[in-house]
């Protein structure tokens, strides 16, 4: 009897603590946090709280962020059931009276446990919410499971980083330095730039990501893409003109300005390393050689090998002519990579003479090399030349209507293949009957830049070129941005896009395989949330694979070739 009479004392005493308690706990202290926030790499100014050091944040203001990603969510309210109901996979519906508060970091508000239920996608959750102001605010990693979304902190800076779900086939991937952006757009230049951005294979099953920024930059990832190692390479002079992977040795091509036309100045050095990037030797141009006042000048430049050949085919702004002008065209280099000497003649015109020329590709077929380049004057073509450096074979694969040396085209290439009986070129092309002049600047009469997505085939034994529409866009709402075109055997190869809106957001990409005619295989096929970028697709085992950077943060992206 005194054993439970101390018991039941013990009880009452206990009581008032329990019941004070749960009164603390619907109640808390909210302090505005002082966390920078992210959403897809992008700093986003809102107000979240931090009650006892986790992070709340506004259930709308995620809503907005995400809305339009793999992550998006609406929310509504059922007064009957006091439900919050969050409908996963839908745009975010704003409310008609919705505005924005004031917090100050400076004082404390007080944040109210909410009574109301949360329903995901009609299911229960447990969920803990808090009312700050009239709205609701829910802790991140509750939420993120749900939605689903993923968290990122980095103590560090104290910024919270928030990432809507990757799709499947897609991973986001850690990198050793700030990622510099290479999605691709809607916006199609008059030229081309140096490619910064490369995607390469390893022997181990390892992929690397090859950039130029302040220093040459190699990132390697594996399987999983986990980055598994990174390398820096000092410019050798200051101008990047790209990069190549060859069976045995990886080149990188570097150059300077000549302003001052001096002829023994080196204007271009291909660097040779090996598998590993260590430096074995060099090749140096020099401006007397090469007429070159400006190395990679309003071009793409790329290289291919055979052998103990490689062909670097870039462009150049040359030497003053006698009109006091320095002209653009294609400079094609030649070097013979058991002495790493140059063996052909990089005159003023060589005899594949393209001026100007905007991009630039190279192929080996067999022991001869075939060039393509965007002419906007002689000629004004996307031509294709076949050689061996002394003698080419000239074949205009698309012949750009306007005068000679305007620089609006209205085409572009995206990649350059060939199959077992064709050179095939993946391009976009405008409705050139829209047009009324061409000028340095633009089209006239054309209202939107919006172009088809063709291929040229030119048959190897034939100078009959076939064009192939494989979209149409012209007179859409949509716009298509150029093409990429991926090789996986000698007769089936596969064409991707990107589709954006009329206001430049990007949409699907759109993909289809075709054979070695350039002939579809199927339909086209859609994949949302995919994003092409600058880097060229790789076959990687049994896939497609291509790395995107955005807003300071990198996805690769795989599609089954099956």
């Amino acid at each position: 009897m005194k054993k439970m009479f101390s018991l039941l004392f013990i009880l009452l005493l206990i009581t008032p603590v329990l019941g004070s308690t749960t009164f603390a706990s619907n109640t808390m202290n909210a302090k505005v946090t002082e966390s920078s926030t992210y959403f897809n790499g992008e700093q986003r100014s809102l107000d979240g709280f931090n009650i006892s050091n986790s992070n709340y944040f506004r259930l709308r203001d995620l809503a907005e962020y995400f809305s339009g990603t793999t992550s998006q969510f609406d929310i509504s309210w059922n007064k009957e059931s006091n439900a919050i109901e969050i409908i996963t996979g839908q745009a975010y519906t704003p409310e008609e009276t919705e505005g924005s508060n004031y917090y100050s970091r400076n004082r404390n508000y007080s944040a109210t446990r909410s009574t109301s239920k949360v329903l995901v996608d009609g299911q229960l959750q447990l969920i803990t919410a808090y009312n700050i102001d009239g709205n609701n605010y829910f802790q991140l990693r509750d939420l993120a499971g749900k939605i689903p979304f993923d968290i990122e902190y980095d103590i560090q800076s104290n910024r919270i980083s928030l990432f809507s779900k990757t799709p499947d086939h897609t991973y986001r991937a850690k990198t050793a330095i700030e990622a510099k952006s290479n999605a691709e757009s809607s916006y199609f230049p008059r030229w081309k730039g140096t490619v910064a951005s490369y995607l390469m294979n390893n022997s181990d099953g390892t992929v690397s990501v090859i950039e130029a920024n302040e220093d040459v930059t190699i990132e390697t990832y594996n399987e999983k893409y986990e980055l598994s190692g990174n390398k820096s390479i000092s410019y050798e002079l200051p101008l990047f003109g790209g990069f190549y992977s060859g069976e045995k040795y990886n080149y990188i091509a570097f150059g300077q300005d000549n302003r001052e036309e001096n002829d023994n100045k080196e204007v271009i050095r291909i660097v040779r390393y090996d598998k590993s990037f260590n430096r074995i030797d060099n090749v140096s141009i020099k401006g007397g050689e090469s007429y070159t006042v400006e190395p990679f000048d309003a071009g793409a430049g790329r290289m291919a090998e055979a052998g103990d050949t490689l062909v670097f085919h870039t462009s150049r702004k040359r030497y003053t002519t006698e009109d006091n002008l320095n002209h653009q065209s294609q400079l094609t280099i030649i070097v013979n990579t058991n002495t790493m000497n140059v063996t052909n003649d990089m005159g003023r015109f060589q005899k594949n003479h393209v001026s100007h020329s905007f991009d630039q590709y190279v192929l080996f077929d067999g022991s001869t090399h075939v060039l393509v380049d965007h002419g906007d004057a002689y000629p004004r073509s996307i031509v294709l030349n076949k050689g061996d450096g002394t003698s080419y074979r000239e074949v205009d694969l698309f012949n750009i209507p306007g005068k000679i040396g305007a620089n609006t085209t209205g085409v572009s290439i995206g990649g350059f293949e060939m199959s077992s009986a064709n050179y095939i070129v993946a391009m976009n092309t405008i409705d050139h009957s829209l047009v009324k002049e061409y000028t340095s600047y633009e089209m006239v009469g054309l209202e939107k830049d919006q172009r088809d997505i063709i291929l040229s085939v030119l048959p190897k034994a034939s100078t009959a070129v076939n064009h192939i529409t494989m979209a149409k866009y012209v007179g859409t709402n949509l716009i298509a941005s150029i093409p990429k075109l991926v090789k996986i055997t000698d007769n089936k190869m596969m064409v991707l896009w990107q589709e954006f809106d009329m206001e430049n957001h990007p949409g699907d990409l759109k993909y289809v395989f075709i054979d070695g005619d350039g002939k579809a295989m199927g339909d086209i096929q859609t994949i949302k949330n995919f994003v092409l970028s600058e880097s060229s697709p790789i076959i990687s085992s049994d896939k497609i694979v291509w790395y995107t950077n955005s807003n300071g943060y990198r996805l690769f992206y795989s599609i089954t070739l099956d």
